[in-house]
């Protein structure tokens, strides 16, 4: 039946799955979400060996997903490398998967290049540092190790041009899987023009953003909040609101429809655990969500956006209180 690769579209899944393309260059790539990871399981046909990187597992239907799992597992190898925290009342043991890695502290893309790449001395190593850097998960041992063989200044500009890049495709999923089999073939993101120019259409575009969030953000609580942000990502207008207002937590919604997508940032000095604090008020008030401890993200139906931020408000304020006194 083959092999699948199911990886969230970011820039971590991408050299993540990028890693498995290599190893395996048949391989076929899906990207997914939490949200969908059910759905896209349930498409595949049993016999079929399945990869699963940088996909946090969804609470809310967490045992059909490992239900589904072993029902792949019985029939081929199911793989599972991801570095979210796990929901709650969930232990490693639980993934009935035959290849397992999750390291809240690592990338994706460095459980894969551990995983899969038989050689050590590989220099798909890159790829790996190009995740880490994007997802800011660079004070591993893996990365510092291997930063030694390369010039961080130029890592660092692939990595970037890779994230603006990938940043500004969103959902252009054919391009994306064409950066993927790119990068699986040792393409430098520099050599591959398409990217570049839409990395400086991006950086441009940043900017934009940064001076919307200036002039619309506003701050509630200790929170700084842009609504509807018209276009760019939400994550960067939510930390933007963060440094420019000097509040602990960023918040940037955007509409679709009759859902508000929502992305939520802290600042490093803060307790909070941005993703412990969504996945509870989610499953209270309706939507999912979930995340990092400082970076996360939700989605909630347009009626109960109102509920959800005054629940945050509530969630917010008294730890900062507390760990004031």
């Amino acid at each position: 039946m083959g092999i699948k690769i199911l990886t969230h579209g970011d820039t971590d899944g991408i050299c993540a799955a990028a890693l498995a393309r290599h190893r395996f260059p048949n391989a076929e790539i899906w990207f997914t979400r939490p949200i969908r990871l059910l759905r896209d399981l349930n498409a595949i046909e049993p016999g079929t060996a399945v990869m699963i990187f940088d996909v946090a597992i969804d609470e809310a239907n967490k045992d059909k997903i490992f239900q589904r799992m072993r029902e792949l597992a019985q029939k081929d190898e199911v793989l599972y490398a991801d570095h979210h925290p796990l929901p709650p009342g969930t232990l490693k043991r639980d993934f009935p998967v035959t290849q397992f890695a999750l390291d809240t502290g690592a990338s994706s893309s460095e459980l894969a290049f551990k995983l899969l790449v038989q050689d050590p001395k590989s220099d798909m190593d890159r790829v790996a540092l190009w995740g880490a850097i994007a997802d800011y998960c660079w004070d591993t041992e893996f990365v510092r190790e291997r930063m030694d063989k390369y010039d961080r200044r130029t890592i660092y500009m692939e990595a970037g041009l890779l994230t603006q890049g990938l940043g500004e495709a969103a959902g252009d999923y054919h391009f994306k899987r064409d950066i993927v089999i790119k990068l699986a073939q040792g393409i430098p993101p520099t050599e591959m023009p398409d990217l570049v120019d839409r990395a400086l259409k991006a950086t441009k575009r940043e900017w934009d953003i940064y001076e919307y969030v200036k002039k619309h953000v506003v701050v509630e609580e200790n929170i700084a909040i842009v609504y509807n942000l018209p276009v760019g990502s939400l994550g960067k207008a939510a930390l933007y609101a963060l440094g420019i207002t000097g509040a602990d937590v960023g918040i940037c919604t955007r509409v679709k429809k009759d859902v508000v997508d929502i992305s939520i940032r802290r600042r490093t000095r803060s307790k909070i655990d941005l993703n412990e604090m969504l996945r509870h008020i989610t499953a209270r008030v309706g939507g999912s969500g979930g995340g990092h401890e400082g970076a996360a993200g939700a989605t909630v139906p347009v009626n109960l956006l109102e509920t959800f931020l005054d629940t945050i408000k509530r969630e917010v304020s008294p730890i900062r209180s507390l760990g004031a006194v």
